[in-house]
Parts: structure tokens; sequence; C-alpha cells
């Protein structure tokens, strides 16, 4: 049986002894009182201490996807609806910091009285004001 199936059925069966053999097998570290969990719970945090979610996403991202300079290069045509050889079309495929500003606002958040946005800037240079 996989690994991974038979922790699954060790931590959903409570089985307690099982699944400290195989955590400390894999390097896991569980405190007293995470031992005394059951069922989905238990089996939940086994799986946070074994595959953090954040860490696999970060390494991902950071392994995977290209980065803006080298994807800006050919994603330029579906970032930009103008024409693909003017200055702002120029500025975008090279991430051109003294370029003029392309930025996609993705959310408005107000707060007394003024927005706080958040967005991706693809060429130009942002600052306050």
């Amino acid at each position: 049986m996989a690994p991974v199936i038979k922790l699954c059925k060790a931590a959903m069966n409570n089985n307690v002894e099982e699944v400290a053999k195989m955590t400390k097998t894999l390097g896991i570290t569980m405190k007293a009182d995470e031992m005394k969990l059951q069922g989905k719970h238990f089996m939940k945090n086994v799986f946070q201490k074994w595959i953090n979610a954040a860490e696999a996403l970060l390494e991902m991202i950071i392994l995977k996807l290209p980065s803006p300079v080298k994807a800006q290069r050919y994603r330029m045509e579906h970032l930009y609806e103008g024409p693909h050889d003017d200055q702002t079309a120029t500025a975008i495929k090279n991430c051109d910091p003294d370029g003029p500003l392309s930025i996609f606002i993705s959310k408005m958040i107000p707060d007394a009285g003024r927005f706080y946005a958040f967005g991706r800037v693809f060429s130009g240079t942002v600052s306050s004001g």
C-alpha cells in the first residue's frame, strides 16, 4: 500500500501508534496535544506538518513560473490591446521602469475617504501621490 494512503488510513482510524511511527520516519514532530486530535482534524494536522501548502505553492511558483521579464516578452500581445509596435507595447515587453505607466488594478479597498489599490505594474514606476 502506498505510504500516503497508509498514513491517511492510520490517521483517520486514530491509530496513534502507527501514525507516530510513520511521522518519525518522515521527520515530522507532533506535540502531545496534537496526537490527541481525532479523525479529520488529526489527519489534517499531520498533513499540514508534512506538506506545508504555503511552502509547496511558493516552491512551485519559483520553479515553474517564468520571471516577468521573460514572460512579458511573449505575453505582451495578450496584456495590451493597442498597437504592438508603439512605445507602451515596447515598454511592457521590456518591463521598462522608465516607460509609460501600465498597471492592472485588481482590487480597490476603501479606507476613510480614500482607496488602496492592489495591482501589477507592467511598465513605468508607481509612486504615492
